[in-house]
């Protein structure tokens, strides 16, 4: 019920903000947008020039994928900034309404996130996973949005730094399409960053290392995000 209760308020604070109802939109837009170039303009571009475009459509998934999961997060972050201007999140932190905070902020963006990459995966509709391989990226996406979100509100101060702070976090996702340069010191860098990875899962979904290193990925990303909350 505290859950429900704060994110009912969550809600009503979205709407009031048109930066974040912005945010909130802009997914279902840029799904669209890309649904019309798969429809349309691939098949022009394939057709006019021979280029094989549909080698890269596993590109253009990922790329809305972590677009959707970095908007979410971008929404959480500037509502725990929101907090943290008024003192809020210092207030909450020490009744019984605010135990679990960073928890509750957390999975109302992953479940977001989980609703759009969902939308996302089917609307597009141009990959095939397997079944499991499909949860375990939309799990993925919902922990890389929090890694999103905990970024923007550790590194800023307040929603006016966190909105430039905003724009440089989707450069995250440039590294999921490293290995598209042949660059061995590129992707060697992109390792690090969980987007290589989610790019690798989608590309070889049968394969036990994009799985494992997602995970550990993500699990040193939100734990080294959260101890610098704490400290």
């Amino acid at each position: 019920m505290r859950t429900l209760y704060l994110w009912k308020n969550d809600i009503i604070q979205i709407v009031r903000d048109p930066i974040m109802r912005l945010m909130c939109v802009a997914p279902l837009l840029l799904l669209v947008v890309f649904k019309a170039i798969v429809v349309w303009l691939v098949p022009l571009i394939v057709t006019e020039t021979g280029l094989d475009l549909y080698q890269y459509t596993d590109y253009m998934l990922v790329f809305v994928l972590l677009m959707v999961a970095g908007m979410s997060g971008i929404v959480t972050g500037f509502m725990m900034l929101d907090e943290k201007d008024g003192r809020i999140a210092e207030l909450l932190s020490v009744t019984p309404l605010g135990q679990g905070y960073l928890v509750n902020r957390l999975l109302f963006s992953g479940c977001l996130t989980t609703v759009y990459s969902l939308m996302a995966y089917y609307v597009l509709s141009v990959s095939r996973l397997p079944f499991p391989a499909l949860v375990f990226l939309t799990v993925a996406l919902a922990l890389y949005s929090a890694v999103i979100g905990l970024l923007l509100f550790n590194k800023a101060d307040d929603k006016v730094k966190g909105l430039t702070l905003a724009k440089g976090l989707n450069l995250l996702n440039l590294f999921a399409f490293a290995d598209l340069f042949g660059l061995s010191w590129l992707s060697a860098m992109a390792k690090i960053f969980p987007s290589y990875w989610l790019m690798a899962l989608v590309r070889t979904p049968c394969s036990l290392e994009p799985y494992l290193m997602v995970f550990i990925s993500l699990a040193l990303w939100l734990g080294w995000l959260i101890y610098r909350r704490r400290v």
